[in-house]
């Protein structure tokens, strides 16, 4: 269970639940909750140096048979290129459904607005900071690896080449 919310909490910046219309919002306002502020190095995700803040609310619940579920409503991820300035805010609204199988790998299924996080440390054959508008699914392994990159149907926004 432990992989499990280390990843979870990537998701929540990636995902992990993302905006509505897939469009740059107003800037949260400072006073708002921050869940999540994380700085990543060159290459980790992008060619440049990138910042992403989580403000908003979200609700992790733990279910049973080793699933979990994320709700995060009125929730928004800011992200930097710190490299130019160059930043954009998006809703990130998603939920995360993700499971725990038999053989230590978690399937992760996200519907809605959700940004993903693909890390090259992940071997991600996709590596970068995804937005994802529909329904997606991947699979990560016991080591917090990726299993399978994410696929399904809806839109997908590369913010790596956006900031760029």
């Amino acid at each position: 269970m432990e992989f499990l919310m280390k990843k979870l909490m990537v998701l929540c910046a990636l995902f992990l639940a993302f905006f509505a219309s897939a469009t740059p919002a107003i800037a949260a306002p400072p006073s708002e909750d921050v869940l999540l502020d994380i700085t990543f190095k060159p290459k980790q995700l992008c060619s440049y140096p990138v910042q992403l803040v989580v403000t908003g609310k979200s609700k992790l619940i733990e279910l049973p048979g080793d699933r979990v579920f994320i709700a995060s409503p009125g929730q928004e991820v800011t992200i930097t290129n710190l490299k130019t300035g160059e930043e954009a805010t998006f809703l990130i609204t998603g939920s995360t459904h993700a499971e725990l199988q038999a053989d230590g790998t978690t399937e992760v299924k996200v519907t809605g607005l959700n940004v993903v996080l693909n890390a090259r440390e992940a071997k991600s054959e996709k590596p970068g900071i995804f937005l994802l508008e529909g329904n997606f699914t991947f699979a990560l392994k016991e080591d917090g690896s990726e299993e399978r990159v994410f696929s399904g149907t809806g839109e997908v926004t590369d913010i790596c080449a956006l900031l760029a």
